[in-house]
């Protein structure tokens, strides 16, 4: 019996060791289960983040805004691809530098919206800080409102020429009566003259001046008072090719090329097309006076979108190889009576801007002395048209 103890505990030490073995082999394959199923659930978050990330960028590159995200020490580290539009800038060209370095500071400074210039365009800036702890820093979100500043700023000449209209309309009144008396007793007094060379002469003089006045009385009052527009379907190319044709005599005259672009398929609009004529005499007759040496005019249509009215445009541009506006002047060219011209009445480009607006349009201008002039008219396309009547 005392033999056979060691034996015993011999064969129960293997018992209990292929007990703890079979526990040991069991709770391996358990955690082994477990790690395998730890990491199915990792890739599949990984998966999961990596689609995230993915349908982040998607979304970042869809949108239509700006969007620079910005790191706390002042690096560019996201720049998507309606930011490269606004700014001109390559994602490679930002991503990874300091923000002061290309943008000014204070757009993430001052931390409120701000609207810039950005070159030929208004940017707005609204910054927004990263919230969270694995993130800090500021993501700036821009907004190209280039074309809302164009419409605000046709809105405030609108205020600016009514208000001068209602002077205009006064004081063409009070000129029109006396101007009349004075037409009256000069021819007259003509009859009194007859046979009187000297008398005559000095009368043909009044009346010249009587003339010319009455002239510039006209186009006031087709400013204070514009002709009721006929609104119809048309073509704006029949308008603008007929403008076209009548001036080409002229521009041969002075040395002028002109280069066309319109475009081959109609361009209907519901519009008056004698009222336009008005719109393209005037700006391609600006244009040829701003080419007294001779140069090119080039005309062209296009159709775009304006995203601030919702509406399908056309837009003619007509662009002079001239002597270009001063700055200081471009503000002030749809002013009633302001001219550079020794014998223009400084109506014409005001009519202009009426007519156009009373098509629900809108009229640009750009300009740079020694290199010319485009001005830009954009006339609502028909469907959807918003005029004003």
């Amino acid at each position: 019996m005392e033999d056979r103890a060691p034996l015993d505990l011999l064969q129960e030490a293997f018992v209990n060791f292929n007990r703890a073995s079979s526990e040991l082999e069991r709770h391996y394959r358990s955690l082994e289960e477990r790690v395998r199923e730890l990491t199915r659930q990792l890739a599949e978050s990984l998966d999961e983040r990596r689609r995230l990330g993915d349908l982040l960028c998607s979304v970042l590159e869809s949108i239509s805004a700006g969007v620079v995200v910005v790191e706390r020490e002042g690096l560019i580290v996201a720049f998507n691809r309606a930011a490269e539009r606004m700014t001109s800038f390559r994602r490679e060209e930002v991503e990874g530098k300091p923000f002061g370095l290309l943008f000014p500071e204070r757009w993430l400074r001052e931390g409120r919206v701000l609207e810039e210039r950005w070159g030929q365009k208004w940017i707005r800036v609204v910054p927004s800080p990263l919230k969270g702890e694995a993130a800090r820093g500021w993501v700036l979100v821009l907004e190209d409102v280039t074309e809302l500043k164009k419409w605000q700023q046709q809105a405030m000449r609108n205020e600016g020429l009514s208000a001068m209209g209602e002077v205009a309309a006064q004081v063409a009144h009070e000129i029109r009566n006396p101007l009349g008396v004075i037409k009256l007793f000069a021819s007259l007094l003509r009859k009194e003259f007859d046979g009187d060379g000297r008398g005559e002469e000095l009368l043909e003089h009044i009346l010249i001046g009587v003339k010319e006045i009455e002239g510039v009385l006209g186009n006031l009052l087709l400013f204070v008072r514009p002709q009721a527009p006929v609104f119809r379907t048309i073509d704006l190319r029949a308008p603008l090719r007929e403008v076209l044709s009548f001036v080409a005599p002229l521009l041969e005259e002075n040395g002028i090329r002109m280069v066309e672009r319109i475009s081959r398929s109609p361009l209907e609009i519901e519009g008056d097309g004698e009222l336009l004529k008005q719109v393209f005499y005037n700006v391609v007759l600006n244009a040829v006076q701003a080419m007294p040496e001779g140069g090119t005019l080039r005309v062209s249509t296009t159709r775009r979108r304006s995203r601030i009215k919702g509406q399908r445009m056309v837009e003619v541009v007509v662009a002079d190889s001239g002597v270009g506006i001063p700055p200081e002047d471009l503000q002030r060219i749809f002013s009633p009576f302001f001219t550079t011209k020794e014998r223009g009445t400084g109506l014409g480009l005001t009519v202009v801007h009426r007519i156009v607006e009373v098509h629900g349009g809108l009229v640009e201008v750009e300009s740079e002395v020694g290199k010319g002039t485009t001005f830009r008219i954009s006339i609502p396309l028909k469907g959807g048209s918003r005029r004003r009547r």
